[in-house]
């Protein structure tokens, strides 16, 4: 080889002894980082058979990053591996695809033998690989952990101990293969005396505190079968799915409920999903957050939304997935819950303290179990079930909190009813005063009948001439409406405009007395076409008068305003009724029952809301309704803006040869057959669904025959009628 490269240029073996040097250093630097990373983990020296050693910050670390397309890590090959002593009070791991190795080398220097080695969280799948005393090079391996039952752990208890024999003077090396999406937890060795003295006092306060979760839980649930309040039981679930969460935390959920059944324990991550919606409920509830702070109300419904996917993430069995999603947005939604309850009680809302100091407790426990678990601050008992009393001392505030609302409302309640009674006695004072004034201008009428009565008989031939004047102010009343009409019909659009956008289409327009109270409204603006067939309060003259007032409103909020939603538009159409009517300041109850549909050109989509009225369409002769909100437009005495209800927005996509309806309840409602009985909502339906297997040319003359038969010669007309058929599709 080196013949070769001398018969090459000086400049390749310049290349050679180049790359060569680089190798060499390359090497060097490799060797100094062993020598200076990898040394040897010292050995555990127990040296008190009656002592405890808390070993954790002397193990030997070595983290593995599992693949599937190479061979893992043995028990052979894991001995060469280079452990390093980290030094930390707590070993973590909360990855999927990490597996981490534990070195502990221990000499005894005691006459005790047996001694007992604790991994403190049960929440892991470990592999114990102990040297055997004849043979230190021969491990003998034990297997246990969260994916197999829990009666197969040594000793059965929520952490995992594991017993192993070194005799005095020996040593013994105790290696661990670790695998787990959330483990945090120290290590100690010491006799299983100590482990028993210990438990004793942790097993009484950790039963203190589900004890602690039942009774609340319980009282709570008395409570909310007391008062019907819809928050305690909010706060019931919140509570069981805490208490739930804490003890799979804990281990004590695999250790008393899914001991026989480990394969649950991949499920574990909905019960958090179920803590942040319930508390997400209960929050929403208690802080009215519809009424005083639309922004956080739609927040904490985000957040419901997510977890409710968490649920079926977890459900479909992706446990590091929803357990990472948990931890996140649980973390966010409980700073969001904070500062929604400091916001909304800085705005008036007085109980809400109670929210920030339960929280304040809750996330200062989180905080406090984070920095314990990040080895920022000492990890001990305290710290360690920091979370566990932080939501003992959230929940009885919660409790408080509830009892508190309702003495909140209570006094408002009072407040309430004083003026009240107040009012009523403002207003017997009035009746009397009214009484006295009615009764004196009783006796000032029976002086003034006297009078009339004489007069009477003259009225009487005057009558004659009056009723020929009447007459004649008849037939002028007649032509006016009859011109009143003329405008009506004028400020409607024409048939043929609104074929010339939707060719398939017909209305059936059925005024009860010359002008309606019913009317239909039809524009195209910006890509849309919207429809709209609305029923104003009354008919005739005063209908006609609203009709009016409606379609201007209409035209200025979708024309002047560019409104072309059609909830919004409804939304819009209220708040206008209510204040040209002066409705907040008066008795006036006129309002409109309407339903509008839009139809969206370009995304071929289509919008219906409505406010009493439905929208059904058809399609392949099955017929479907699509229910409008209960409540009117306008008219409306208790409406307020804090109890008003928005109206609902139906969107679905564009739906081909299919037949849509939109009416008043004028046909339903008409008198007639063989009974004399309404129409009915049913036979109605029947009729749409029969008429539209005909053209859309004949349908409207299919309701009108229908009418006519049905209505007979005895029957007059109750209201007004309206019926607007329309099919996309060109």
């Amino acid at each position: 080889m080196k013949n070769i490269y001398f018969k090459n240029n000086t400049s390749a073996i310049s290349n050679i002894s180049s790359k060569f040097f680089t190798v060499i250093v390359f090497l060097m630097v490799l060797f100094f980082i062993n020598f200076v990373f990898a040394q040897p983990v010292p050995s555990i020296l127990l040296e008190d058979v009656n002592k405890e050693y808390v070993i954790t910050n002397q193990l030997g670390l070595y983290e593995e990053v599992i693949k599937e397309e190479l061979l893992q890590e043995n028990i052979q090959t894991i001995q060469k591996a280079n452990f390093s002593v980290r030094g930390k009070d707590i070993v973590t791991l909360n990855s999927g695809n990490h597996v981490m190795w534990v070195k502990i080398p221990v000499q005894n220097n005691t006459d005790r033998v047996r001694w007992y080695l604790e991994i403190g969280n049960g929440l892991a799948d470990i592999e114990a690989f102990i040297s055997k005393k004849e043979n230190p090079n021969e491990f003998e391996k034990l297997t246990f952990g969260y994916s197999l039952p829990f009666s197969e752990r040594i000793i059965q208890t929520d952490r995992f101990l594991i017993p192993f024999d070194v005799s005095k003077n020996n040593k013994s090396t105790i290696y661990l293969r670790i695998e787990s999406d959330y483990f945090q937890a120290p290590f100690r060795i010491a006799p299983l005396e100590y482990y028993f003295e210990r438990d004793h006092k942790v097993d009484l306060s950790e039963g203190i505190y589900y004890g602690f979760v039942i009774v609340m839980a319980l009282y709570n649930l008395f409570i909310f079968f007391t008062v019907r309040e819809k928050g305690y039981l909010f706060y019931v679930f919140y509570l069981i799915s805490l208490g739930l969460a804490m003890a799979q935390l804990r281990g004590h959920l695999f250790e008393f409920i899914f001991f026989a059944t480990p394969t649950l324990n991949r499920y574990v991550p909905i019960i958090h999903s179920f803590v942040g919606i319930f508390a997400s409920l209960f929050l929403i509830n208690f802080l009215h957050t519809k009424k005083n702070s639309r922004v956080f109300h739609i927040i904490l419904h985000i957040v419901i939304i997510i977890f409710c996917l968490n649920l079926v993430i977890g459900l479909l069995g992706f446990k590091p997935i929803a357990s990472a999603i948990n931890q996140v947005v649980a973390g966010l939604s409980s700073i969001n819950a904070l500062v929604a309850a400091i916001y909304i009680y800085y705005k008036g809302y007085k109980p809400a303290k109670f929210i920030i100091l339960a929280w304040s407790f809750y996330l200062l426990g989180v905080v406090v179990f984070v920095l314990a678990g990040a080895d920022i601050i000492p990890y001990n008992t305290f710290n360690s079930s920091a979370m566990l009393w932080g939501s003992a001392i959230e929940m009885i505030l919660l409790s408080v909190a509830l009892a508190a609302k309702i003495e909140y409302y209570k006094k408002d309640r009072e407040a309430l009813q004083v003026k009240m009674l107040e009012d009523s006695e403002k207003h017997r004072e009035f009746v009397e005063t009214q009484n006295k004034r009615l009764e004196q201008r009783v006796n000032e009428r029976t002086e003034e009948l006297n009078v009339v009565n004489e007069e009477l008989s003259v009225n009487l031939e005057r009558l004659h001439e009056q009723n020929v004047i009447i007459e004649k102010k008849n037939h002028d009343i007649t032509a006016s409406i009859n011109y009143a009409k003329r405008i009506q019909n004028a400020m409607l659009p024409t048939i043929e405009e609104i074929k010339s956008v939707l060719p398939k289409s017909f209305i059936f327009f059925e005024p009860r007395d010359i002008v309606s109270g019913d009317f239909y409204y039809f524009k195209e603006i910006h890509n849309k076409i919207i429809i709209g067939a609305i029923d104003c309060t009354g008919h005739g003259v005063p209908g006609a008068f609203m009709s009016l007032i409606g379609n201007d409103l209409l035209n200025e909020i979708v024309e002047s305003k560019s409104v072309t939603q059609a909830s919004h538009i409804l939304d819009k159409l209220d708040e206008g009724v209510t204040k040209v009517l002066r409705q907040t300041n008066t008795q006036i109850r006129d309002g409109m029952d309407a339903a509008f549909c839009v139809y969206d050109t370009k995304t071929k989509q289509i919008e219906y809301a409505g406010a009493r009225n439905p929208l059904i369409y058809i399609k392949d002769e099955e017929l479907k309704v699509i229910r409008a909100d209960r409540q009117s437009v306008g008219g409306n005495l208790v409406k307020n803006q804090i109890t008003k209800k928005l109206f609902t927005n139906h969107v679905f996509n564009f739906l081909p040869n299919t037949t849509f309806y939109l009416f008043s309840d004028g046909f339903q409602d008409q008198f007639g057959g063989k009974d004399d009985r309404k129409f009915t909502v049913k036979r109605f339906r029947n009729m749409l669904l029969e008429a539209s297997k005909l053209p859309f040319s004949e349908q409207e003359q299919f309701l009108n025959d229908t009418l006519k038969n049905w209505k007979g010669y005895n029957n007059r007309q109750i209201d007004d009628i309206l019926v607007f058929g329309f099919n996309f599709s060109q």
